[in-house]
Formats: C-alpha cells, structure tokens, sequence
C-alpha cells in the first residue's frame, strides 16, 4: 500500500496575521494545499493523508474545510492533531502511528508544487531539483542540499547550508513506514536537541548500511514557502482592466475616416506586453465604449494578435472607471490599483 502524507501541522509563523498557509487561496480559486497536489501523479497512491492541528481547526475550521474541498476524493484522510508539533518529523511519526500507515509512504510538503513522476513501488527517494537546470529558485540560502554520487544515490542531506548544486523539495519517499518509526524513536533515545527535521532522520538512516536513498529529478518546481514568494505569485495573477482605444489599438471612434468599423492598427508594444502579464498568469479583461455589434471583430482582431481575454465588457460609459475591491493581509492593500497613461503610449512605462 502507497500512502502520501502532507503534513500541515506547522505555525505558518512566516504568514503573520494569516489563516494557515495551506489554506490559503491561490488567485485561481484554489487552496494552497491543492496546488500543493498538483502536478504529481496521486492516482498511485491509495491514501492520501493530510495532517493538520486542533488549534487550526478551532479557530479556522480546518477539518471542516478540508473535508469540503476533499469531499469527492475518497482517497483523502484527515489527521487531526491535539496541537502542534516540535518539528515535521514529529508530525509524521504521530501520523504514522494514529493513522496505522503500513508499507511505503511519501512525504510531500504543502506549500509548493512539484513535477514529478512516482513509479507504482516507492523506492527511498528524495526529489531534488539541479540548480545548474533550474536558475528561478529563490530564498536559495533557506533550502536543503543533497549530496549526490556519479550513481545517483544520496550521500547526505544538509539543511541550509550550499553544499552542492541540488536542493530538495521536500519530497521523500520512504519504502517501509516502520523504517522511519525505527528510526525517529532511536534518535528520540538519544535525547538529541533542537528542531528534528526529516533531513536528520533520513541522514541518521543513511549512515547505516542498510539503508540506500536514490535521488530523483523533478521537471518543475513552484515554491510558495514565503510571504514574498506567495506575494510574487499574487503578482503574476492580477486582473488588469484594460480598455481597448488608446491602449491596445490606436485611438478611434465611432466616427470619421479612421472608425471603429476599419481601424485595425494595434499598438504593438502594450499587445507584445499584455501577452506578457497573460502568459505569466494574469486575467485580461477587456473594457470598451464600443457597442455589442462590435464584439465579434474585436474578439477576431485580439485572437489574431495573440490575446486571450477573459471577459469583453461592451458599451462601458465614456468616463472614469473605478475598481472597488477589498484589502486583507492574504490580499494586502492596495487591492484596487489604477493606471492613467496618456492615450496611444507604453503601458511598460507605467505598468510597475
């Protein structure tokens, strides 16, 4: 039996003044702790174990959201703790042992998303990401490192400090459940201090012979560990009302010799730029004073040029428009940001 375990027991003390950060909203609707399983392929897995904490749920009805967001995957499991944890690793070895888990088992952090493939028997395996590959990792200095040999096995794991050229994802998969519970209960024994991190439990297992970590590679990596990550995300996502004349085409009206029935000229730069902000995330919605018999051949000419609205707002007044929104510290002020630019000139000028 497969199990995947995110753990979610943790303080989110880098998302001050915020509902826990896996229950945070992505601007695509979703929770964090969706995005979270994304891009893996869960079909391998026959449970799927989220494992959050009494105090989450007191105060944010954690069980109860999870159970609606996951009503229709019967594969989901909630582990509801008595409170929060000394470390990760603590939080897997009570979820392992209240949960009764027994064969291999994967351990998948819930504030980023990860590419990567898992064969039907789970191997020990810890998923890097090569940083010689991959140049858009941040917060580098905050991650682990594994040290890898020619034959792609692990030779150790080192939290936060720049030991070679392959992090971890927080990934890892373990091929026995009971391993891990030997190994945690040992190093407890031993009455080691400070945080445990699963890294120090996987490196204690490492340095018996009887235990062989292989590393895998994943093909792509979101990391929304911190505040200014999960902001930047927010970033790529806004919604950007963006009239048509003056902005996107040059300006016309509805009459003279250059109309709003022949006027084709597009102003390429803020085309080339709004595909830009599209393909990055962000919604486009387009605003115009053009009535609706001019929809379809502002749909076609937009098509042509490569932008993909999301919605085409017809017959808007010929006046100001104003966005009205709300602010709160996961959608932090300002919510609503306008952009006056005089007519027919670069949006890149002012879109910052």
């Amino acid at each position: 039996m497969n199990t995947l375990i995110i753990p979610c027991a943790g303080k989110s003390s880098r998302f001050p003044n915020m509902k826990p950060k896996y229950m945070l909203t992505h601007p695509d609707g979703k929770l964090m702790i969706e995005k979270a399983m994304e891009n893996i392929n869960i079909d391998v897995f026959d449970r799927i174990i989220i494992t959050i904490v009494k105090p989450h749920d007191d105060k944010y009805e954690a069980n109860l959201i999870m159970h609606q967001v996951f009503e229709n995957n019967p594969k989901v499991e909630i582990c509801l703790l008595d409170d929060f944890t000394s470390s990760a690793s603590e939080t897997i070895y009570l979820t392992l042992k209240k949960m009764n888990v027994e064969g291999s088992f994967v351990i998948k952090d819930s504030d980023n998303r990860v590419g990567v493939h898992f064969d039907k028997q789970i191997k020990n395996m810890i998923v890097g990401y090569d940083l010689h590959k991959h140049r858009d990792v941040t917060n580098i200095p905050g991650k682990s490192f594994l040290i890898v040999n020619e034959q792609g096995v692990i030779q150790d794991i080192i939290e936060k400090q720049v030991v070679s050229n392959v992090i971890c994802l927080g990934v890892y998969c373990f091929e026995n459940a009971n391993d891990f519970v030997k190994a945690y209960e040992e190093m407890q024994s031993h009455q080691i201090s400070g945080e445990m991190y699963i890294s120090h439990v996987i490196s204690y297992m490492l340095s018996s012979d009887n235990y062989v970590f292989e590393a895998v590679y994943a093909d792509s990596y979101d990391d929304w560990g911190t505040l200014t990550e999960w902001k930047k995300v927010q970033k790529q996502h806004r919604t950007y009302f963006v009239d048509v004349d003056g902005v996107i085409m040059k300006n016309s009206g509805k009459y003279g010799k250059i109309n709003w029935y022949n006027n084709t000229t597009m102003l390429e730069d803020n085309v080339e730029t709004l595909k830009q902000l599209q393909d990055n995330g962000a919604q486009i919605v387009i605003t115009t004073s053009r009535g609706e018999e001019f929809r379809e051949n502002l749909q076609k000419m937009l098509n042509e040029v490569g932008i993909k609205p999301y919605a085409i707002l017809m017959g808007m007044n010929h006046a100001a428009r104003v966005v009205i929104n709300d602010f709160a510290p996961t959608n932090p002020y300002p919510s609503g940001i306008a952009i006056t630019l005089p007519r027919n000139s670069s949006i890149k000028d002012y879109i910052d």
